[in-house]
């Protein structure tokens, strides 16, 4: 298994003024009409990162007409090898980001130590731990901060940045129609 410590790469630059009712400018690799959901994850390997894939793999087969991206920032290789450890990306486009510009853009930069060492991760990362999710192949940087976007036409109508790694959330239902 990778080990990637608890080193920290340089931040990115961060945009701190995104809110709702804003345009993200996606890559155009990406950019597509209507809606699309953007699925930031902490790193590959983290068991954070592998709930949130599955929940969003399970969100998009609810709501097809929503592209649903899931952005990663390690190595790309060891994110495939991962992802089809962990039942694969059926219903997801992955999108590599290694610099992180587009978690920059998002407003996701680091986070501090409480972010993933605090009471409610360490909780929560016993709970998967419990459940059979553990970190393996671990690439990226701890640091990095996770979040979920919804966008209509490149527009933000709904945003999660959990206050700690076990705080992710997806849209409901009814917030994908605005």
């Amino acid at each position: 298994m990778a080990s990637i410590f608890l080193k920290k790469p340089p931040m990115q630059a961060v945009r701190g003024d995104l809110r709702v009712g804003d345009f993200l400018d996606l890559p155009p690799e990406i950019r597509s009409p209507g809606q699309s959901l953007l699925v930031f994850v902490r790193h590959t390997g983290c068991p954070f990162a592998e709930r949130d894939i599955k929940r969003a793999r399970a969100w998009a087969a609810e709501n097809p007409e929503v592209q649903v991206i899931v952005v990663t920032h390690g190595d790309e290789g060891l994110r495939d090898t991962w992802v089809a450890d962990i039942g694969g990306a059926e219903g997801l486009t992955l999108y590599h980001d290694p610099e992180r510009c587009l978690y920059g853009q998002a407003g996701l930069g680091f986070s501090a130590a409480s972010h993933f060492m605090g009471f409610p991760s360490l909780l929560g990362v016993m709970r998967l731990w419990r459940e059979g999710t553990r970190n393996r192949s671990a690439s990226g940087t701890r640091w990095q901060r996770a979040g979920v976007l919804l966008l209509k036409d490149g527009k933000l109508v709904w945003r999660n940045i959990p206050e700690s790694a076990e705080g992710f959330r997806l849209p409901q239902k009814s917030s994908c129609g605005k």
